[in-house]
């Protein structure tokens, strides 16, 4: 029991702090509005960016545990990666050139900083069911 009601969980507190972010970076709401005006909107359309990303990382992920039945896995070969120079909780946000069954595709993700993939890596993606973005899912291993 926390100070003032029930302690949140760690996934919560996660949650909370994602969608604190995502208003900075859209500049909604208060802090959205005082960010902006003191980071000025360049950098809050960086952050807008950055969450972006890693809410599509975490799509992927989620996808690739427990993908839901009728969800399309494909694997992807990685023909070049570029750095962004951003990145969320050290993991860094790339771009990706994928061969996906030879047609050329360009994924801007957020990887693991244990896992970033190399050119010539097989890596898995699949569709966002709910805008059809290609998400990234991780390495193929």
């Amino acid at each position: 029991m926390g100070l003032f009601g029930r302690k949140k969980s760690d996934e919560e507190r996660v949650e909370d702090a994602m969608r604190t972010a995502e208003k900075i970076g859209q500049g909604r709401g208060l802090t959205g509005g005082l960010a902006r005006l003191v980071m000025g909107s360049e950098n809050t359309d960086k952050v807008r960016d950055a969450m972006q990303a890693a809410r599509a990382g975490q799509a992927g992920m989620a996808g690739m545990a427990g993908a839901p039945a009728g969800t399309d896995v494909r694997t992807a070969a990685v023909t070049a990666i570029a750095d962004t120079g951003q990145s969320v909780n050290g993991n860094p946000i790339v771009q990706l050139e994928l061969d996906l069954e030879g047609q050329a595709v360009t994924l801007r993700t957020m990887v693991s900083r244990l896992q970033i993939p190399r050119a010539g890596d097989t890596v898995h993606v699949m569709r966002n069911p709910v805008d059809g973005a290609l998400l990234y899912g991780g390495p193929a291993s």
